[in-house]
């Protein structure tokens, strides 16, 4: 069985044992919900306005924990509306409706909430109220792609958790910032606000561990750095994995996925998308089976409250009814719905999958052409140098056959005639070792290896260089010995230490620097 089989094994054999506590789940729900509702009926009865405040905060937030955020608005709408003194908890119930129209999308909606809340936190002076609605209006910039917005609130909440010392705030709008700078693709200062998030969160729960763990792998993989990304990804694969987190799980296998992708490994990246395909279609089935089985509580609270209302109201029987119709008529648009969304959630992934089949046969094409397209300019080059020094040695063979003739055809002249023959064939030598032709063609070669080497040097030098000196820093960059570059410049080697001595201060030198060792390191662009 492959580590990618085995992976997948793992998470379904877990899986399975999450299945069958989900009654177990759905009991304890119901029951809680059940304490909730007898709590505020015994507080309405008493006509105690704090206690009755208090369960509809306790309602919000396990309608909210639930993602029922529909129940959840309406809880914590009755606890504004009877509660008429502005405190910390008002504060906390703004907040939390901010954080769901934050969740649902409505940035308009979650900005009001949030600069209510900031306002009032001002008002009592209430510092953690004014460090969370800052980061949650820092949250909603970056949704709108306000990154300036953004990073301005979210900075203000740093400095409020600073000074409270809070962890998990301060993991968290680190994790925050650190996100706005990856939208931005400042990879580095996004990686170094993770890090410090990570470092804040070590006593936090375990989802906001994972994600930034996976925040770190992402951001390493952006960067390119692969290897740090497979190890920080396949560590939040490993803690989700541990405390049965399937969303995170998820998100791991996804990480992977690009980035095996990113390094070439495509059959890698193949195994741990197709796995996170099938894992999100368990999670969806496990999140479609958990909405219902939250809805049938639903029903049944409000079904059973029902049955007592027509204990005690015969009379309204009618309206009881269709009040339960209504309860299953939605039940069965959310079936629909959520199966539609299931089906959507489907096609979108193996559309995926086929997108990515695609980038791998182009990028396998691309890698073929790229090289094929470099090894066609390696024999161009390779056949144009083998035709110039072809042609030159055809030149020197044919000089020194004419000398040769020339001094055979001398042996049996005249002194004076011999005289004047070797005259006229030590200039031809002359002129043949002054032939710039072979100089034009070896600065070309050269041109090819180094492109930015000359127009690198004009731009650091303190005087113009000429064309001697040009070609003395080609050959000092040739890392030839000054025998051998007065051998080519046909000069002595006193020469060519006069010539380096000059050239040097003309270059930005030290004293104690090498100016052979200068031109060999110089950088260029």
């Amino acid at each position: 069985m492959s580590f990618h089989k085995s992976l997948l094994f793992i998470y379904l054999l877990i899986s399975g044992i999450a299945n069958s506590q989900s009654s177990k789940n759905n009991e304890q729900l119901d029951q809680q919900l059940y304490k909730l509702k007898e709590r505020l009926e015994s507080a309405k009865a008493e006509s105690n306005t704090q206690k009755i405040a208090k369960t509809y905060i306790e309602l919000g937030n396990f309608f909210k924990a639930i993602e029922l955020y529909a129940e959840a608005l309406k809880n914590y709408q009755a606890y504004l509306d009877i509660q008429k003194t502005k405190d910390s908890c008002s504060v906390y119930v703004y907040n939390s409706l901010a954080s769901i129209d934050l969740d649902l999308k409505k940035y308009i909606e979650a900005k009001k909430y949030s600069l209510i809340s900031l306002d009032l936190s001002e008002t009592i002076s209430y510092e953690k109220g004014k460090a969370e609605a800052n980061a949650l209006l820092g949250s909603i910039a970056e949704k709108q792609s306000d990154y300036n917005s953004a990073l301005k609130y979210q900075n203000i909440s740093l400095a409020i958790f600073k000074k409270l010392n809070d962890s998990t705030g301060l993991a968290t709008v680190n994790e925050n910032i650190g996100s706005i700078y990856e939208d931005l693709e400042q990879y580095d200062l996004a990686h170094s606000y993770f890090k410090k998030a990570q470092e804040f969160a070590k006593h936090s729960n375990s989802d906001l561990q994972i994600n930034i763990i996976n925040n770190l792998g992402d951001a390493n993989r952006k960067t390119k750095n692969y290897e740090k990304a497979i190890l920080y990804t396949e560590e939040a694969l490993k803690l989700a994995q541990q405390t049965n987190n399937a969303s995170q799980f998820e998100s791991a296998l996804k990480d992977l996925a690009r980035t095996y992708a990113d390094t070439g490994d495509f059959e890698k990246a193949y195994n741990y998308l197709n796995n996170q395909s099938v894992i999100n279609e368990e999670e969806l089935k496990k999140n479609t089976t958990e909405m219902v089985s939250a809805m049938q509580v639903l029903y049944d609270v409000k079904e059973k409250e029902a049955e007592v209302e027509l204990l005690n109201k015969e009379n309204q029987i009618n309206k009881v009814r269709q009040y339960v119709i209504l309860i299953i008529t939605g039940a069965i648009i959310l079936a629909l719905i959520v199966g539609f969304m299931y089906w959507k959630k489907r096609k979108k992934h193996e559309n995926r999958i086929l997108e990515y089949k695609q980038q791998l046969l182009q990028a396998d094409l691309d890698k073929k052409a790229a090289k094929e397209i470099a090894l066609n300019r390696e024999i161009d080059i390779k056949v144009s140098s083998l035709t110039n020094y072809s042609l030159h040695i055809a030149h020197k063979n044919k000089m020194l056959s004419d000398i040769s003739k020339t001094l055979s055809k001398l042996k049996n002249r005249n002194s004076e005639l011999v005289s004047k023959k070797l005259k006229d064939i030590v200039k031809d030598i002359e002129a043949d070792l002054e032939n710039n032709n072979e100089w034009t063609e070896l600065m070309s070669y050269f041109g090819q290896i180094h492109p930015n080497f000359f127009s690198t040097l004009k731009q650091i030098v303190n005087d113009k260089l000429s064309s001697s000196e040009m070609r003395l820093c080609m050959l000092l960059r040739l890392n030839l010995s000054s025998k051998e570059i007065a051998d080519i410049l046909h000069i002595t080697p006193d020469s060519v230490r006069i010539a380096r001595y000059r050239l040097r201060k003309k270059l930005p030198l030290e004293s104690k620097d090498d100016l052979q060792d200068y031109l060999l390191n110089l950088q260029l662009d």
